[in-house]
C-alpha cells in the first residue's frame, strides 16, 4: 500500500518529472501552471530546460531524494533501467517511493523491473497517448496498470495532465493496451503516408483526398489530426518521433510475438513490414 507518510492528497507531494523532451515538458509545465511541487529531470541539459530554473534538476540523485512520486518519461527501456538500476538509480533509494511509468515500453521489460524492485519501490504502469499537442493541452490519455487502491491515489495527479484517465486492471496490463494501441498507430502512420506518397506521385488534391478520406472508411487518427501532428511529414531518424514509433513496434513485438505466433494473421511478416516501412520512412513534402 501507498506509504502512510505520504500525503493523503496526491497533489500535495513532491513530485518529480524524469524525461523532459517532447512529452515530459509540457508535462511538468501542467503541473507547475497548478502550483503543484514538481521538478523536473532529464539526461541531458537542453537549452529549453533551462528556462526551468528551480523547477530543474541537473543531479539524478538529488532529484530522486527529493521526489516522493516519480514520474517518468523516458525514452526507452535503456533509459528506464539508468533511472532505476543505475549509478544513484531510484533502487538505491531507502525511503518509499512511487514510480508512475507513462513511457511505452515492453510488457516484459515492466515485469522483470518488478522483479528487481525494492519493496520500499512502487511501480505503476501508466502509459500515455495523445501526441504532444495532447501533452500541451492537458489532454493526454492515460492507461493505468495498478490495484485500485493505488490508482484511486494517483488519478487526481494524472487528471493535471490527461482528459482520459483509464484504470485497465493490475501491474502491467496498461502497457499491453498501450503497445496493441500503438500496433493499430503505427499500421495507420504507414498505410497514410503511403498514400500520400501515392497521391503525390499522381499530382493528386492532397486538400481533396484528405477531406474525402476524413469522412470515409479510411479515416484515420493520424490523417484527420495532420494538421496538429507536428511529426506528420518528417523522415524516420533515430532519435525522433518516427524512431520513436518503431521503438514502440518493437516492445509489441517482444511481447507479444513468439515463434508460435509466426503464422498468426497480425504476427512475423505483418509487423516486420510494418518495422521496415517506418525504418525507411523519407520525409514528405
Amino acid at each position: 500500500m501507498i506509504s502512510k507518510s505520504f500525503n493523503k492528497n496526491i497533489l500535495k507531494e513532491k513530485i518529480g518529472l524524469a524525461g523532459c523532451g517532447n512529452m515530459g515538458l509540457p508535462m511538468l509545465n501542467a503541473m507547475l501552471s497548478k502550483n503543484i511541487d514538481a521538478k523536473g529531470y532529464d539526461i541531458e541539459r537542453k537549452t529549453a530546460l533551462l528556462n526551468l530554473e528551480k523547477d530543474f534538476v541537473i543531479s539524478k540523485k538529488k532529484f530522486l531524494d527529493d521526489s516522493n512520486i516519480i514520474i517518468s518519461v523516458v525514452r526507452d527501456a535503456s533509459d528506464t533501467a539508468e533511472l532505476c538500476e543505475g549509478n544513484n538509480g531510484l533502487f538505491e533509494q531507502r525511503s518509499s517511493k512511487v514510480l508512475i511509468i507513462a513511457s511505452t515500453l515492453s510488457p516484459k521489460f515492466m515485469v522483470d523491473l518488478k522483479s528487481k524492485a525494492p519493496k520500499n519501490i512502487t511501480i505503476i504502469d501508466a502509459p500515455i497517448s495523445g501526441a504532444t499537442i495532447a501533452a500541451r493541452e492537458a489532454r493526454l490519455t492515460f492507461m493505468v496498470g495498478c490495484k485500485k487502491v493505488f490508482f484511486n491515489y494517483i488519478e487526481p495527479l494524472l487528471g493535471v495532465m490527461g482528459a482520459r484517465i483509464n484504470h485497465i486492471g493490475n501491474y502491467g496490463s496498461g502497457m499491453m493496451v498501450k503497445v496493441l494501441n500503438n500496433f493499430i498507430a503505427a499500421s495507420s502512420v504507414v498505410s497514410v503516408r503511403h498514400v500520400l506518397h501515392q497521391a503525390q506521385k499522381f499530382e493528386l488534391d492532397i486538400d481533396a483526398l484528405f477531406e474525402t478520406i476524413d469522412t470515409s472508411s479510411g479515416q484515420t487518427w493520424f490523417g484527420t489530426n495532420r494538421a496538429d501532428i507536428e511529426w506528420f511529414k518528417e523522415k524516420f531518424e533515430n532519435d525522433n518521433t518516427m524512431g520513436i514509433l518503431k521503438k514502440d513496434m518493437e516492445a509489441y513485438v517482444d511481447s507479444f510475438e513468439n515463434e508460435a505466433d509466426l503464422d498468426s494473421f497480425v504476427s512475423g511478416e505483418l509487423s516486420a513490414s510494418i518495422i521496415k516501412a517506418i525504418n525507411n520512412m523519407p520525409a514528405t513534402k
